[in-house]
């Protein structure tokens, strides 16, 4: 089985709110291959396992950037754009983890950090994102994963707004001399 994010989500932001900013997603090269992983933390929770018979569609952390994106209406980061801001997103969890052999959830956990056009620091935040999964298989792993990617837009998109709130975010404005 081949599985993905799904279709794009609702979008949550009108217009060009985050035009000025771009998204960059990063994972460990053990989370970003195409196996879907899984811990038992009642059993050896240092292994990480893999699903034999399922698999996704393309890396984790382009699924999830573009699946971000779409959610957040900000642009991909590519190359050094001096106009473009970056909200840089690096996960060191991306997994379905089990307490027990039918209960389990879905973890994206990490730091989320928010880089100038200069690629200073403007804000950083930890994040940990945790969904049930509705069974104890692939598939609940993957709609855990969907879920959680739902909820983690929604705390970055109010994270940004808080960042914006108290004036950090005016050097990431796209003005309509830097649009042509």
């Amino acid at each position: 089985d081949v599985y993905d994010l799904g279709p794009p989500p609702v979008r949550l932001t009108e217009g060009e709110r985050w035009s000025g900013v771009a998204l960059e997603t990063r994972l460990p090269y053990w989370f970003d291959a195409l196996t879907i992983e899984y811990r038992l933390l009642y059993d050896e929770p240092l292994r990480l396992r893999s699903y034999a018979a399922s698999r996704w569609a393309a890396a984790p952390a382009q699924l999830l950037e573009q699946r971000l994106r779409q959610q957040l209406g900000l642009s991909a980061a590519r190359g050094r754009n001096a106009n473009t801001c970056r909200l840089r997103i690096e996960l060191q969890e991306f997994s379905q983890i089990f307490v027990a052999p039918q209960q389990s959830s879905a973890l994206l956990q990490g730091q989320a950090t928010l880089l100038d056009t200069r690629q200073r620091i403007i804000a950083e935040k930890a994040v940990a994102v945790q969904q049930q999964a509705s069974s104890a298989d692939a598939r609940g792993a993957v709609g855990a994963m969907v879920a959680a990617s739902a909820q983690l837009g929604n705390e970055l998109l109010d994270w940004l707004y808080e960042v914006e709130k108290r004036g950090r975010l005016k050097s990431c404005r796209v003005t309509a001399e830097q649009q042509e």
